[in-house]
């Protein structure tokens, strides 16, 4: 096994002797890559989720003195509209009617924050643009908040972002699974690719065989955007990516074992 992952990371460009792995072996190298992929999807998420718990926490110790009593927002006479903006939140205060929910998707989509979250006059406003979720009242009014408090809202916030181990495992597997699907459609385009690459060169070597080189031939542009992604950085163009360096790795492959071509006598 360990010579297929030297050649497949190492040596893409011979990619023949692929061809002759086993059942076993193709699976057990399908499951690594699976798993690098699920590697860079755990540390994408775990990163939001960072940044959600540390914006959380500085949103809730800048969360200004209230209380909801009988149906009402009852803060201190002083207290003025209130926003603050994080990389993850936009959070409004606005005892006083100041404010419209207009205003609050406007800000968001201006300032490019993908949470809203809201205190007016009469109820809570909660926004969230990149889950298709436009701003809107939550399903529950004040009067089903009493004794709703700014050191209870203070702790919904700091819990935000907060994943026990189990959870973090659960998403593993679940993204594990995902990426299994992903792989496996790259892995289909990229083995039919290596027929026809086969057919051009005039190189009789069936699909199933092929199917283990094009396997192979995923192993540098799958660790590549995954290292990259996993540092935060978004290429828009993967599948294409994969694609086009898969196509080079197995051409490069089959070259090799191509009939020559004779030259013509003159």
């Amino acid at each position: 096994m360990s010579k297929y992952i030297a050649m497949g990371f190492l040596n893409p460009t011979q990619l023949i002797k692929a061809r002759q792995m086993n059942r076993k072996q193709v699976f057990a190298y399908f499951a690594l890559l699976a798993f690098i992929v699920t590697l860079s999807l755990t540390s994408i998420f775990t990163t939001i989720m960072s940044g959600l718990r540390e914006d959380g926490q500085e949103i809730a110790t800048r969360i200004p003195a209230f209380e909801i009593v009988d149906g009402s927002l009852v803060t201190e006479e002083s207290q003025e509209s209130y926003i603050h903006q994080t990389n993850s939140f936009l959070f409004f205060f606005d005892p006083n009617g100041d404010i419209a929910p207009e205003e609050i998707d406007s800000n968001l989509e201006r300032l490019n924050v993908p949470i809203g979250v809201a205190l007016l006059e009469n109820s809570m406003y909660l926004a969230i643009p990149a889950a298709g979720m436009s701003g809107r009242q939550l399903p529950f009014t004040y009067d089903q908040l009493d004794g709703f408090n700014n050191e209870r809202l203070s702790q919904l916030f700091i819990q935000i972002g907060t994943i026990s181990p189990i959870v973090l495992l659960l998403i593993f597997l679940i993204g594990y699974v995902a990426s299994m699907f992903t792989l496996a459609y790259n892995w289909l385009i990229l083995a039919l690719f290596a027929n026809v690459i086969a057919l051009l060169l005039r190189v009789n070597s069936p699909f199933r065989k092929n199917a283990r080189m094009a396997l192979l031939s995923l192993s540098i542009p799958t660790l590549a955007i995954s290292v990259i992604e996993a540092f935060g950085f978004y290429l828009p163009f993967s599948f294409e990516f994969k694609l086009l360096f898969g196509i080079f790795f197995l051409y490069q492959s089959f070259k090799e074992i191509a009939p020559k071509k004779e030259p013509k006598e003159k």
